[in-house]
């Protein structure tokens, strides 16, 4: 029998909301939001890809802001990626 690390153990996956995504949330919805599967996927890359935390009560009740995680995930602002390469060709067919 292969015995387990503590991270393979320990992941907890993200979670997504019944309804529409709250302004602020905790880890586990914050890491759903920009497409991580895990929170500890999420948290490693905090500092770095994502936003610190705006709001931190304790080591546990850390929140982040929805329009922060947009920022860093690109939701609002100049395409990226291969829009950046369809967006002329739209706009030309657009105008005729």
């Amino acid at each position: 029998m292969r015995p387990f690390s503590i991270e393979q153990v320990a992941r907890r996956p993200a979670r997504y909301p019944a309804d529409t995504w709250p302004p602020r949330m905790m880890a586990e919805l914050a890491a759903g939001y920009v497409g991580e599967k895990h929170v500890e996927d999420f948290l490693e890359r905090v500092g770095k890809d994502y936003p610190q935390p705006r709001v931190t009560q304790s080591a546990r009740r850390r929140f982040w802001y929805r329009a922060d995680l947009d920022r860093a995930i690109r939701v609002e602002g100049e395409p990226n990626g291969m829009g950046v390469r369809f967006d002329p060709k739209k706009r030309a067919k657009r105008e005729g």
